[in-house]
Parts: C-alpha cells; sequence; structure tokens
C-alpha cells in the first residue's frame, strides 16, 4: 500500500514536470488575431493594439471580438447558448474561441521566420 502511493504521486510529479516542461517550450510570442466565418478568412488584427470589432454572421447575428492587453475574447453575442462568451480570453499560438451558431473562429497565430505572409498563386 505504501509503494502504491509513492508509485501514484511519483506519477502525478511527471505529468505534471512534463506538463509544464511543454507549456514553457511551446510559449510562442503570437503576433495577430486571425478571424474566419464558414472557413474564410474575413479579418486580420494585430493583437498589439486595443480594438473593439463587431463580426456580423449571415443570420443578422454578431460576435462582439475585444483585444486588449495581448489578450482577445469574445465579449458579446446574440446566439442562443452565447458559449463564446464563457470561453476564456486567448493570447498564445493555437488558441481559439469558436462559436458554432454563427461558424465563426478566433484564432491566434503568429509570425515566425519562414512563414509566408501572403498567397502565392
Amino acid at each position: 500500500m505504501k509503494w502504491d502511493i509513492c508509485l501514484l504521486a511519483g506519477m502525478i510529479l511527471l505529468a505534471l514536470l512534463i506538463w509544464g516542461g511543454f507549456n514553457l517550450l511551446n510559449k510562442k510570442d503570437a503576433d495577430f488575431v486571425l478571424v474566419l466565418q464558414e472557413g474564410e478568412v474575413v479579418a486580420r488584427y494585430p493583437l498589439s493594439e486595443d480594438c473593439a470589432v463587431t463580426i456580423s454572421s449571415d443570420e443578422s447575428g454578431y460576435n462582439l471580438l475585444m483585444i486588449s492587453n495581448g489578450m482577445a475574447s469574445v465579449s458579446d453575442a446574440d446566439c442562443p447558448d452565447r458559449l463564446c462568451v464563457r470561453q476564456k480570453a486567448i493570447s498564445r499560438k493555437g488558441e481559439s474561441i469558436i462559436c458554432l451558431p454563427h461558424k465563426l473562429v478566433v484564432l491566434i497565430e503568429s509570425m515566425e521566420e519562414g512563414d509566408v505572409d501572403a498567397i502565392v498563386n
């Protein structure tokens, strides 16, 4: 019984160390907020500039995107469940806020060295 507890505590400690290391190594500065609606990029906003943007959907709905202090959040929406409003503010590359009723995705991206910054035909 004593060794079982030690083994379990060791496994939990190892998992926390791996998780913490992954978060430290994967922490990259984000540059911009990408807004996609129905799978298409509709806007790109710098994360460094504070702003409030109303994003309208085809169903006469809206989402209010707030960018403040290097973080993006949806502060208001008229969708039925308002799950997008309840999601936490995002600031790290790869994080997203999704509103299914309005088919909206707010995604944090960064421009890394070697990334292409224009569409090439």
